[in-house]
């Protein structure tokens, strides 16, 4: 997870299309009070004044800066930011899937109203338009989620099936061979016979 972010670290960014309108309108804007009906013309204002922040000229830095930093909106961007980076830090010793579903929790556990400020200010570029929506970032979110859990899952191995035989031969009850018969010993006479015809059969 990015760390808390800094409303003046976003101005100096160089992102985001040309200011509409003029600069004192879409300054006057992000200095009124946030609701649902205005949200989202807020958050193009200022998306437009932070990319026009880099080459603005010295006359209209004042202005940029208060509404980018210290407007009633730029506070509001910044508790918004800040409280999800918190709540959805997971702890330094957490591991995938962990981190993902904290995101996903803490995301869940906004406002309206702030899931939309974050889903557009974290969901792409700042000022790039259309925003994004809270149902794509959480869907991303989610994504990310069920990737971390497929890769954290322990792996199927691999099976094997043996013959009867060879489980047989495992467990130990597959049939013996036969034994073979160790000679029996021959009567002391009958040894005594049989080398005597040895040596006539030689010396014959």
């Amino acid at each position: 997870m990015r760390g808390a972010m800094n409303v003046l670290q976003l101005a100096n960014s160089g992102l985001g299309p040309p200011v509409a309108g003029t600069v004192a309108a879409a300054v006057a804007l992000l200095n009124r009070p946030t609701d649902s009906m205005i949200l989202g013309s807020q958050l193009a204002a200022y998306g437009a004044l932070a990319g026009r922040w880099p080459g603005a000229p010295e006359a209209e830095r004042p202005a940029l800066a208060q509404a980018l930093g210290d407007s009633p909106f730029a506070h509001r961007i910044q508790s918004a930011l800040n409280g999800y980076t918190r709540a959805a830090w997971a702890g330094a010793d957490a591991v995938p899937p962990a981190p993902q579903a904290q995101a996903l929790r803490a995301f869940d556990g906004l406002s309206g109203l702030d899931r939309q400020i974050v889903a557009a200010l974290r969901g792409g570029p700042l000022g790039e338009t259309p925003l994004t929506t809270v149902a794509d970032y959480r869907a991303r979110l989610q994504a990310e989620l069920d990737a971390a859990a497929a890769d954290a899952s322990p792996r199927r191995l691999d099976s094997v099936t043996l013959s009867d035989a060879a489980q047989a031969a495992l467990d130990g009850t597959a049939a013996q061979p036969p034994a073979v018969a160790s000679p029996q010993p021959q009567p002391r006479s009958a040894q005594i016979a049989a080398a005597l015809a040895a040596y006539a059969k030689t010396a014959g």
